[in-house]
Order: C-alpha cells, then structure tokens, then sequence
C-alpha cells in the first residue's frame, strides 16, 4: 500500500482515492489527445471528394476506372428515376408480365404480382447513386455530405458496380431477362458479391467515424418494398451469399483470383452456395444442361421456359418445408429446366419441370421432399392410390392431375402439374422423351 508504514488506515484510504482520480484524469486526457489526433488525421486527408473517393476505392481494388465517370450531384428523385429508366430498359413490360405468371404457375409466389414493380422496388432499396452509362455520369446525392462517413459509405456501395462494370463485361451484361435464371442469378451473386466486399472494406479502413453529429446524411429512398418473398431472397443471396462467394475465392489466390473469376464466372447458384466443394474444386463443377426440343403441346407452345438452379430449387420448397429440409434436399443439384403452357384463368396454367442429381440419393431425398411440398401447396389429403408405383406420386383430381416420377436412371425427378385432364395427357405424352 502506498504511504509509510504507520499511516492510519483514513490516510492510505486518501491516498488511493487520490490516486485513482488521478489515473482517471490521465485516462481522460489520453482519450481527449486521441480524439484530437483523429480530429487532425481527419483535416489532414484529401477533402473528400468524388474524385479522391473514387480514387481511393479503386486503388483498394486493384483497378482503375477506364473511363472516370462525371460526377453529378442530383437530388433523391433523380436517382430513384434512373434506377427505374435501367429497370424499364433492362426488362420490356411483356416479359415482365411472362415471368409473373411463370412465377405463380411454378409456385414462387402465391399469387399474382406486377414483377418490374417489384424489381423497381428491390433495385431502389440502395439508393446512394445511379449510373447512366449513356453520357457515362454518376449520379450521387447531393444533400449527402461527403465529409460524413456514412455519405461516404452509401457513395461508395453505389460506385463500386460501377468499377465492376467497366472493368468486366460479365458486369456489365443484362442479367434481368435471361433463358437460365440460376447463371444469371450465379452471374449477379459474382458482380454484387464483389461489389459488397469493396464497400465492407472501405468502410472499416474509414474508420474516421466521428462527424455523424454534422448535417448532410445520405437520404433513404422512399419505403415502396412490394417484392415477393422468393424476389426479395434472390436478391439478398447475390448480396450476401455472393460476398461469401467473393471472399472464399480470394482466399484463395487474392484479387487476382478474383479477377479470373469474372473470365470464368459461377454458372449456376450451386457454385456460389458451394465454392470450397464445386466452384475451386479441380475440376470444377459444370452443371448439366437441360433443353427441351420441341414445347409445343396440343398445338400450343410454352410461354416460359427457365432454370431455377440450387437455390431455386431450396425458395421452391422453403414456402411448404423448414429450411433444413429444403437444404437437403437442393443440395445435390445437377441441372434442371421448366416450362409453363397457359392454362383457363379459372383453375390456372400448366407446368413441367426436369430435375438431374449428383447421385441416387439426392435424387430420391429431392423426390421425397417435393412429394410433401405438393401435397402442402395444394392442400392434398392423402390417399392410398396416389402412392401405388415405387418411384411415383400420381394425383388425378379432376382440376388438379400432378405426376412426380422418379427416372429408372435413378438421378432424375421429373414433376408435371396440369389443371385440364386433357392437357395433362397430351403434356405426358409429348414430355416422355424429355
């Protein structure tokens, strides 16, 4: 204890409390010269302008902007109506409409739904800038203060795209109104993957986080969410699983294996979900391609045809299963193709959908997990008669034929959903050498 030896115990007890305060006061004073230190790191960087933020975010990446965007300070509006000027251009009205009714007939969604709109809803979530490659200007807003770092971070996430896309053609692609929506959607976890890791990054090496008192934080764009639920999963998977995706590549082999990447993009949802085991293994997976000759049926032809991939497959069976059911039974996946045949507006279109799998045991989980969804979606109580042949499930309701077929090769599981008996054995017939 401090003091001498024969000081009273009040004395050593004023001693220390002496003491600590003032340990207290040199703590406090070390944290004010820090604060003042930060305060002076800050005033001394570059000012914090589009030019230098671009700059910096570049450098952290690896590249440079061929062509260096002008920079547009405009207001919340006009950010928001060129994000919907990209969502018009990217995706014409009348596939919109296709891909909202195929979605109902798969049974993405429950009912129908204005699909640009909810695509228009999703792209305007983040808002903190637009591009319009055009004159090649980068719209930002300019009630944002730059010198705030949350108005840096929301700049910065929508510029880094924007790098992305000069740099990569695969960024630059319309992925909106593809024929294989697990590549496009593979394509885009790649591109905003990438693109989320960059504004991670710049975010955490900003650390300068100490003038959110000041005006001129970022706006948020108005609250029109209206997407579906398998709309809205698709797009934070290429938001989050394509950040995992991007840091276990370059994990890997750094940024220039991310780099390859984009020469040698995912090409399927598979990939993204798996990269250690498919995407890096040697050789790398290759899923399998499905195509159907000919989808013309009792003289009319399907009006959609598409892939759901992996993950697809797992939002498909997530609306009637629990999630770890649905990633048993996705997983595995080797190749798939659907088709939709409209239908009366009464009773709904029709559907045919051929699944491959790794192995035997895939495919049969996959089949036992869709013969449960089927039975929920629809609302099918059980009968004997439905279940008479290994490998099949067959439901004959007169507004309702359903046929899950398990292949005798033992890896494929095809599913055909009709509402019109006739139509049903017209597509059975055409869809049994598919």
């Amino acid at each position: 204890l401090p003091g001498s030896p024969n000081a009273t115990e009040d004395q050593l007890r004023a001693q220390i409390i002496d003491l600590t305060a003032r340990g207290e006061k040199a703590v406090n004073e070390n944290r004010e010269l820090r604060a003042q230190n930060a305060a002076l790191q800050e005033a001394a960087k570059p000012p914090p302008v589009p030019e230098n933020l671009a700059a910096n975010l570049a450098e952290q990446r690896g590249l440079t902007f061929p062509q260096p965007p002008v920079w547009t300070p405009v207001s919340m509006d006009d950010i928001l109506k060129r994000v919907e000027t990209e969502v018009d251009e990217s995706l014409p009205a009348d596939a919109g409409q296709t891909r909202g009714r195929a979605a109902r007939a798969m049974g993405f969604a429950a009912d129908m739904f204005d699909y640009r709109a909810a695509k228009l809803s999703l792209a305007q979530m983040t808002a903190g800038g637009a591009y319009d490659p055009g004159p090649n200007r980068f719209l930002y807003q300019a009630e944002a203060d730059l010198k705030r770092a949350d108005a840096r971070e929301a700049f910065v996430g929508a510029l880094a795209p924007v790098l992305l896309r000069q740099n990569f053609p695969l960024a630059a692609q319309n992925h909106a109104d593809s024929a294989n929506d697990d590549a496009a959607c593979a394509a885009l976890a790649l591109v905003y993957g990438d693109a989320n890791q960059m504004r991670v990054r710049y975010s955490i090496a900003d650390q300068l986080n100490l003038n959110f008192s000041q005006p001129g934080a970022p706006g948020q764009p108005p609250p029109v969410y209206n997407a579906p639920v398998y709309l809205a999963e698709t797009w934070k998977f290429t938001h989050d699983k394509g950040s995992l995706f991007a840091e276990a590549v370059q994990a890997k082999g750094g940024p220039a294996a991310l780099n390859q990447a984009y020469t040698r993009p995912p090409r399927s949802t598979a990939e993204i979900m798996h990269p250690e085991k498919l995407y890096l293994a040697e050789p790398p997976f290759v899923p399998q391609d499905i195509t159907f000759p000919d989808t013309t049926v009792n003289g009319t032809a399907a009006y959609h045809t598409n892939v759901a991939g992996e993950f697809g497959t797992y939002i498909l069976l997530r609306s009637q299963l629990d999630v770890d059911q649905c990633a048993e039974a996705a997983e595995g996946w080797l190749g798939d193709r659907y088709a939709c045949w409209a239908g009366d507006e009464t009773h709904g279109d029709h559907t045919f959908w051929k699944t491959v799998w790794t192995t035997p045991e895939d495919a049969k989980t996959f089949f036992d997990a869709e013969r449960r969804a089927l039975m929920q979606r629809f609302s099918i109580p059980w009968k004997k008669e439905y279940d008479t042949a290994e490998g099949r499930f067959s439901v004959s309701d007169p507004r309702r034929i359903l046929r899950l077929t398990l292949g005798a090769d033992g890896k494929t599981v095809t599913l055909l959903n009709a509402t019109d008996p006739a139509f049903a054995a017209a597509l059975e017939t055409a869809t049994a050498a598919w």
